[in-house]
């Protein structure tokens, strides 16, 4: 359907019926909407827009565009659009316009503007249609507001939470320095082990963009390496080797497999090369088909089976292992030990994996 408008609104109803009836589609259109001509000027506005923007139609018809509200319409850029649709055929989609109106205040609109072309393809008018999305951008605003903020807090917390565990772990640390007896010394040096795994993994989250979740190839990989380093000495050389894939683990998860990792190295470290000054110790992280799998490997004088279940580091990682609905798996020999955690596939480790 051609719409035809005359300038000037009283006159365009009483002379010309089609421009009444064009008239009265338009005011049907819930959103602002303009009618221009080719030199942009307002041939017609809706009976929305006049409500919107509170103005009048003879403050409005027949004037230039940029030149209503007191020249508040006149945006180079929008002006730089809206030429190119006048003279070059080309459309408007969601050009936003962000501006200040005395009579309604702050908005923010997308406007949207085609031509209308009389017969033989000369161009007879211009759509302007005019989309108020205020409430929805300030909305999103104060939406993203609150979650810089949420984000911040829980940055500030993950940071706060890791200085306490550190200053935890230096204090057992300390404590078991003081202790005349080997096994309490040696006992206090694995709780500070753990509760240094578990500031590790803080640390990871308050220098991340997420509490959530962290990634598995720096967190476990560093842990490893703090693991190794703590347990280097004049007469006891060890070499870490390391193949673990960039899998993104929630933190709920991340604690348990990082505890299990602590358990698993440090019994290599301390029990696997009990006659020997060197040794190495290897640590993957793998996704198959249906499972993730954590293996510890060394090069050792394999397991004692009178001690491998006994302790209570044992005991934790089957307990962490079974909270992760997995599964420990234990190889072992005179050429060294290898000990798989096998995770499922389905669940909140395959979900982030693939988020």
């Amino acid at each position: 359907m051609l719409l035809q408008f005359q300038r000037g609104h009283s006159d365009s109803v009483a002379s010309n019926p089609g421009g009444a009836l064009a008239q009265a589609i338009v005011d049907t259109v819930r959103e602002p909407l303009l009618v221009l001509d080719q030199d942009l000027c307002v041939v017609a506005a809706s009976r929305s827009f006049y409500l919107t923007f509170g103005a009048r139609p003879q403050d409005t018809e027949g004037r230039l565009l940029f030149a209503l509200g007191n020249g508040h319409w006149d945006i180079p850029q929008l002006r730089a659009a809206l030429e190119s649709v006048a003279f070059r055929g080309k459309t408007i989609e969601a050009f936003e316009v962000d501006r200040f109106f005395p009579s309604v205040g702050r908005r923010v609109m997308l406007l949207n503007a085609r031509t209308i072309y009389r017969p033989h393809g000369k161009i007879q008018q211009i759509l302007l249609a005019i989309e108020d999305v205020t409430d929805r951008v300030v909305l999103e605003r104060v939406n993203a507001a609150a979650y810089d903020r949420i984000a911040m807090l829980m940055q500030e917390l993950t940071h706060r939470v890791k200085n306490s565990l550190q200053s935890m772990a230096s204090m057992v640390k300390i404590e078991g320095h003081g202790q005349e007896s080997g096994e309490a010394k040696a006992a206090l040096e694995r709780v500070s082990d753990r509760i240094g795994a578990l500031g590790l993994l803080y640390a990871k989250l308050s220098n991340s963009d997420t509490a959530e979740a962290v990634s598995a190839a720096t967190y476990l990989e560093d842990l490893c390496r703090d693991l190794v380093a703590s347990a280097q000495s004049e007469g006891a050389r060890f070499v870490l080797k390391t193949d673990i894939e960039n899998e993104l683990l929630p933190t709920d998860q991340a604690i348990a497999i990082g505890l299990i990792l602590n358990e698993l190295v440090t019994n290599v470290l301390k029990y696997a090369f009990p006659s020997e000054t060197k040794g190495t110790v290897i640590v993957t992280l793998k996704r198959t088909a249906g499972e993730l799998r954590l293996t510890v490997a060394d090069n050792g004088s394999g397991i004692d089976k009178k001690r491998v279940d006994s302790g209570l580091g044992g005991r934790l990682v089957e307990g962490f292992a079974q909270q992760l609905g997995g599964k420990v798996e234990r190889e072992s020999g005179e050429h060294g030990t290898i000990v798989h955690l096998i995770l499922p596939g389905k669940g909140l480790v395959e979900a982030s994996a693939n988020s």
